[in-house]
């Protein structure tokens, strides 16, 4: 699928149905796993899928699903959701954790990167320096 191209119906309510599959396991697996055996467990997806989205337009989609109303999820919830799809369809993608160039506390940002690029989700690497990388 090219970036102008238009989900069908179908492909969109399979994509909020991912979507969401994949952000309640990682509610759920975030609480009992340590982040770098999450990020290889779900990196780990196998065949590619043939359906690719392109990067960007899944970012996209991660965001608009997982943001309800002034609801919205943390960053690494975001951002490992979008991993996970990335590899699904066969993207090299890597997690990337990072803080603020002059950090003041100890608040971190998650966000995803192909090729050293960031892909988002939006607001995607925000001024942070990363620090961690999963791929």
């Amino acid at each position: 699928m090219r970036a102008n191209e238009q989900l069908g119906a179908t492909a969109k309510l399979s994509l909020w149905l991912r979507i969401v599959r994949w952000y309640l396991v990682v509610r759920v697996r975030t609480k009992r796993e340590p982040l770098p055996k999450l990020a290889a467990r779900i990196g780990d997806a196998g065949t590619p899928r043939s359906d690719r989205i392109p990067p960007r337009q899944l970012a996209w989609a991660v965001d608009r699903t997982l943001h309800i109303g002034r609801l919205r999820p943390r960053c690494i919830f975001n951002a490992l959701v979008l991993y996970r799809l990335l590899h699904e369809q066969g993207d090299a993608a890597e997690l990337v954790i990072g803080l603020p160039k002059n950090p003041t506390d100890k608040s971190a940002h998650a966000w995803v990167e192909i090729d050293g690029v960031d892909v988002g989700p939006p607001p995607g690497q925000n001024g942070h320096e990363p620090m961690a990388r999963f791929a």
